[in-house]
């Protein structure tokens, strides 16, 4: 018999009611003679100034692609991962650096004059479904620049900088007075929650039918952190794991990008394989602004892809840390999708358009560079046999949606039905990401 659902609800006129563990769903008691499938989790790294794609992007689609020089160095992972082209964000081509803010959501950002109204965030997305299943819900993170997390409400959740903050909050034990004093903290944060609820329950009584259904997301969003709160409150007496290995040294000299990305990448690490949560986002390598205007002026344009090539190095250590930890019969890597894109496709163009994007892990069958803009291929082929120094010889060339170029948001959407949320589409994707299985 299949085991039922961990988070079967009772549904009623609108009303969902989570039930508690039932034997039922328990793959044992339903004669299942494996183990439980490891928990899906997702990790999903932003770099601001996008890669140089001569040596990022692939020339051939298929699966017997050859792997340009940066990706080169990923060469033992290349069964592990899919390159990915001609994906973007519709209606974000004046965003420029700004577009970070939307690099996970995909919320319209046509201009820098444009009043932003952002959305939830895929990690976010991803996150609120298995609420209550590990100590931290998410992990917000970042080595330079802004977060890339945002809630239901549009509003950017703060990045954790620092990987010793990180390290304390996975083992740092707290002593009872500091347990009784977060579990106050918790309570009297549901209090005022209350309070807020009741007032504007009262106000939607006295308001029109447009106002009352704001008042009524707003409601929402408020039961949404009272129920994050009473999760709160259940973890603070669990204990922690112990502390694998010690407390890092966080690292102030923020030139030093690859060392700071690979700390933090240690702490992800950690903080998967203690199930401490499931759903991260990091923003890393923003020190090397000056260098991505290179204007292919050879010296710089090396310079710059010298550093991209320690971020891909970087990258790649953590690959190599999630195929190394073992899960059962699989491996971490197996069950974690590992997201690497940017707002831009590179820093000299600012266009935001043919968007870098690989994804590692997760259960997909990888090995192939996935394009869904050709030409673009033609004119990075183009480019490569340029001599040094030569401008390219095509000029900005706006792909179109739909045609030469897919939502980026396609990718989300299947990122997230892979990771068993239901969704039909996610931002402004049209439906999952065509050739990713």
């Amino acid at each position: 018999m299949k085991p039922l659902p961990r988070r079967l609800l009772l549904k009623h006129a609108g009303i969902a009611i989570g039930l508690p563990m039932l034997d039922g769903m328990r793959p044992s008691a339903c004669g299942a003679a494996s183990a439980a499938a490891p928990p899906r989790r997702m990790v999903c790294i932003g770099v601001p100034f996008g890669f140089d794609p001569t040596a990022f992007v692939p020339v051939t689609a298929g699966r017997a692609y050859e792997l340009p020089s940066h990706l080169a160095h990923l060469a033992a992972h290349r069964d592990h991962f899919t390159v990915i082209s001609g994906l973007s964000h519709p209606n974000t081509g004046g965003g420029g650096h700004k577009a970070e803010a939307v690099m996970l959501t995909g919320a319209p950002y046509p201009d820098y004059s444009h009043n932003l109204k952002n959305t939830i965030s895929v990690d976010q997305a991803f996150a609120s479904g298995f609420r209550g299943e590990t100590r931290y819900e998410s992990f917000t993170l970042t080595t330079q620049g802004p977060s890339l997390s945002v809630t239901a409400n549009g509003v950017s959740i703060p990045a954790i900088s620092q990987p010793s903050a990180v390290f304390k909050k996975l083992f740092l034990v707290a002593n009872p007075a500091e347990m009784e004093a977060e579990v106050r903290r918790i309570d009297e944060g549901r209090s005022m929650l209350d309070f807020v609820g009741e007032s504007a329950a009262s106000l939607s009584r006295r308001i029109g039918a447009h106002d009352r259904q704001r008042v009524e997301e707003y409601l929402e969003s408020v039961r949404d952190v009272e129920r994050q709160l009473a999760m709160a409150r259940e973890w603070v007496n669990r204990p922690k794991p112990e502390a694998i290995g010690g407390e890092p040294r966080d690292i102030g000299d923020a030139q030093q990008q690859k060392a700071r990305f690979q700390l933090m990448i240690d702490m992800i690490h950690l903080a998967l394989v203690t199930d401490s949560t499931r759903a991260v986002s990091l923003m890393t390598f923003g020190m090397h602004h000056d260098l991505s205007h290179h204007g292919k002026e050879p010296k710089k344009l090396e310079a710059c892809r010298a550093v991209e090539v320690e971020l891909i190095q970087a990258f790649g250590g953590l690959l190599d840390k999630l195929a190394g930890a073992r899960e059962g019969e699989t491996s971490l890597l197996d069950s974690t999708m590992v997201l690497m894109t940017s707002n831009l496709r590179d820093g000299n163009t600012h266009w935001t358009y043919n968007l870098p994007v690989i994804l590692a892990g997760g259960g997909f069958r990888h090995g192939q560079h996935l394009a869904f803009n050709r030409p673009y291929l033609d004119e990075v082929k183009q480019e490569l046999a340029a001599a040094p120094g030569d401008k390219p010889a095509a000029g900005k060339q706006i792909p179109l949606m739909g045609q030469n170029q897919q939502p980026l948001c396609n990718l989300f959407t299947s990122m997230l039905q892979r990771g068993g949320v239901a969704v039909d589409r996610f931002g402004s994707a049209t439906g999952p990401l065509d050739g990713l299985a």
